[in-house]
């Protein structure tokens, strides 16, 4: 009797990106692996989203959520959606990404050849600028207290021939894991909401001995990558990167980054007082010091009231940007 093809389950989300969440599951259903089930987690979204994505994808598993859970939140549904339901492997995709046909394909091919898989991506180029790579290794930048996602001046050619290589850390817009590593280790912690999450689970899995790994035949389109943060995702950045280096670098790995650190801060603390020649809007200033402050003071999840309105001074909840989430 032939066995079964092992089986993929696809998770993303919607939280009112309905034209993008559309595109992106019409680029899923031309995907030639024939085992895969698609989830999509609806994050509170209005104008009867849920519906309308039901209804053109009738194959697609919707799971309709009450308020907004953020990235971690809405992937940590759909993951235990999938893990219940008997998925070998689960797949983390943007709603803003398009994927190519063979892409299941090819990263199960790459993830073959390697030992010690804990999460794989592919190399994500910019999808108004094809031939842009806005991920192809990730690596954290003490110096800057950031994550780079690319070496400079990489260009496809250079990489795509290449056989599948690690990297410190896999990428959400399109992260594979094996079902087993997330019953072993847990899901995405809940704490960051958006941004820096799939860089504490990789590390974290690391920790115990996972790898994760660039398949560089494989490939995803990003409308996101190249786009401007907004003052919400300015915000959790910033929070978040605080966040990260405490739980995993070591006190003298952290204190490389605090003259970088410090020197943020003062400039924005200058943009808001007037005093230098602004790059940045105040708003963008006030959103960065507010993740500083959030940080210290133990302010996790999804921001509160509070420094909603510390952020968004003059704008009504309903005007809030959408962090793509």
């Amino acid at each position: 009797m032939q066995r079964e093809p092992t089986s993929i389950s696809i998770v993303t989300l919607n939280w009112n990106g309905l034209t993008d969440t559309l595109e992106c599951l019409s680029s899923v259903e031309k995907l030639t692996y024939p085992n895969v089930r698609t989830i999509v987690v609806d994050n509170a979204s209005s104008d009867n989203q849920a519906d309308t994505i039901e209804k053109a994808f009738p194959n697609v598993v919707v799971l309709r959520q009450s308020e907004n859970l953020g990235f971690c939140g809405g992937c940590n549904v759909g993951i235990r959606y999938a893990l219940e339901n008997g998925a070998d492997y689960v797949m983390l995709l943007n709603n803003d990404a398009i994927v190519t046909p063979d892409l299941v394909d090819k990263l199960l091919e790459g993830v073959a050849k390697v030992g010690n898989f804990g999460a794989a991506s592919p190399i994500i180029l910019e999808h108004e600028i094809p031939n842009n790579i806005s991920y192809s290794d990730a690596k954290w930048d003490t110096a800057k207290a950031r994550l780079r996602l690319t070496e400079p001046g990489v260009r496809l050619e250079d990489v795509s021939s290449r056989e599948p290589y690690t990297s410190e850390f896999a990428n959400g817009c399109c992260l594979l894991a094996p079902s087993d590593v997330f019953r072993r280790e847990g899901l995405l912690d809940e704490r960051y909401f958006a941004y820096h999450d799939e860089a504490e689970w990789c590390a974290r899995v690391r920790r115990h001995g996972y790898e994760s790994y660039v398949i560089p035949n494989a490939l995803v389109y990003h409308k996101g990558s190249g786009s401007t943060p907004g003052l919400v995702s300015t915000y959790l950045l910033t929070r978040n990167k605080m966040l990260w280096m405490k739980e995993n670098l070591p006190f003298r790995e952290r204190i490389k980054s605090y003259p970088y650190l410090a020197k943020e801060v003062v400039w924005h603390l200058s943009n808001l007082a007037g005093l230098t020649h602004a790059l940045y809007s105040k708003q963008h200033s006030r959103a960065l010091l507010q993740g500083y402050i959030d940080y210290f003071c133990g302010r996790f999840y999804k921001w509160n009231k509070r420094t909603e309105k510390l952020i968004f001074p003059n704008k009504p909840s309903a005007d809030i940007e959408s962090t793509r989430v």
